[in-house]
């Protein structure tokens, strides 16, 4: 029998594991200053090339809602701080 050193993982466990340890507020956190200001990128940068290829599109329309949207959390987030 092998005693398992602290390199040794147990083989149920996956990475999913280490957000257990983190607070609820620390999560929040993360996803506020980390995740909205990336979605928010990356939707603004495809509305923009949606509304560049065809402006009166469906999904150039619901992208730049989208962006609206997101903008604008953003912008009532930043005046909290």
């Amino acid at each position: 029998m092998a005693a398992r050193g602290f390199g040794a993982a147990h083989p149920s466990k996956g990475p999913t594991d280490m957000w257990l340890f983190l607070s609820s507020r620390i999560r929040t956190w993360l996803l506020l200053a980390v995740a909205l200001p990336l979605a928010r990128t990356i939707i603004h940068r495809a509305a923009a090339s949606a509304s560049r290829r065809d402006p009166n599109s469906t999904a150039a329309s619901m992208l730049r809602r989208a962006d609206s949207t997101l903008t604008s959390l953003a912008r009532r987030r930043r005046g909290r701080g």
